[in-house]
């Protein structure tokens, strides 16, 4: 491992504060810039971040000045329609990237991505799908590695995240917000991602409908709800539903089911204290009785700061992928295939659910 100091820059200080004070106790890593456009954005990013790490970053409103500088690494954390062109300056620049999601915004944003990272092979990019780093979803990659679970026939997850309609407020979100731009089902990462990654497989075809119902007042124009329904290259099939237009507060619910075994997250409390519970064929006794699996968002001992301890988990993955010049598992092939389902599934939905394919990006 290299013991050279891995500098790195973060621009868009909303979220991206929340990922990069994360760097703060790594080896060797020093958090050497910060960068927004909105002047009292960057100052609250800055001063948290300063205050938490002690530490004293540049200061930048303007990206292309923080990439003349002499940064490793950047994190991407800005507006969602932002990413590719910042990722693709970044890469251009010499830098390494760990890039919010969705990694895309449309098919062509995805060949534009694939080009700039096949054109840089000695650079990482890393998508920050920080929901592959639950600790149960780790588990059951690796209960599916094992057997545990046969061919995998089925699986579906939930994405529900809405406001309470006491909190509506016509400046809910402020604008270039994602939630003020995309329908729900193009958010749909946190779900497909860590079941694609737990079935090491890819979707082929996606149909999918939205409801015309509105929720929130002040954003009717946006298709709230989204259900998709996808069809991988393996042959298993993957329901998605994600809602921010119904009475649902938060969670994520996930559920596999195979030749040998299934396993789904309990209901009764929130996804960061959730067990799961499963049928097994290799344990006599639990085709009709589930037996409970008792591991959460996080490990015992492991910390619940940042979406259950995900967000650590992935920074501290990213730096390890630099330090030991190793490409991540969640690359630039993965970030495609989870966003461009998503995207996908909306234009199916416009069509009144036709089935749309899903390119492969495989050159």
């Amino acid at each position: 491992m290299s013991e050279k100091i891995i500098k790195v820059g973060v621009v868009g200080l909303g979220r991206g504060t929340a990922i990069a004070v994360n760097l703060f106790g790594l080896p060797d890593v020093e958090l050497t810039a910060v960068c927004d456009h909105n002047p009292a954005i960057l100052a609250s990013g800055y001063k948290e971040l300063s205050e938490t790490g002690n530490c004293t970053p540049m200061q930048f409103s303007d990206y292309d000045e923080m990439l003349k500088t002499d940064i490793d690494a950047v994190i991407v954390a800005t507006e969602a329609i932002y990413h590719v062109p910042i990722v693709v300056k970044a890469l251009e620049a010499g830098k390494h990237v760990l890039s919010e999601i969705p990694s895309v915004n449309s098919v062509e944003e995805a060949r534009i991505l694939k080009k700039a990272v096949k054109a840089h092979p000695d650079l990482i990019y890393m998508a920050a799908e920080n929901c592959c780093f639950w600790a149960f979803i780790e588990t059951w990659k690796k209960m599916r590695e094992d057997g545990l679970f046969g061919d995998v026939v089925y699986a579906e997850a939930e994405y529900l995240h809405a406001l309470d309609p006491e909190e509506f407020a016509p400046d809910n979100y402020p604008e270039g917000h994602w939630r003020r731009t995309n329908p729900a089902i193009k958010y749909l990462t946190h779900e497909l991602g860590p079941l694609l990654y737990v079935m090491d497989d890819r979707c082929v075809s996606v149909t999918c409908f939205e409801s015309d119902k509105i929720y929130n007042p002040y954003t009717p124009d946006i298709k709230g709800t989204g259900a998709a329904l996808m069809k991988t290259a393996k042959g298993a099939i993957i329901r998605i539903l994600v809602s921010f237009g119904a009475y649902t507060s938060y969670d994520h619910n996930f559920r596999l089911c195979g030749t040998k075994g299934q396993i789904e997250t309990g209901r009764l409390d929130i996804v960061d204290d959730a067990y799961s519970y499963a049928n097994l064929q290799s344990i006599p006794g639990t085709f009709s009785k589930k037996i409970e699996i008792p591991v959460n968002s996080a490990y015992a001992g492991e910390s619940r700061d940042g979406h259950g301890g995900a967000d650590g988990k992935m920074v501290k993955e990213f730096i390890r992928c630099l330090a030991n010049h190793e490409q991540p598992t969640l690359d630039v092939d993965f970030a495609i295939q989870m966003s461009l389902p998503g995207i996908l599934a909306h234009e199916s939905a416009e069509k009144g659910g036709i089935p749309v394919e899903i390119p492969a990006f495989d050159d």
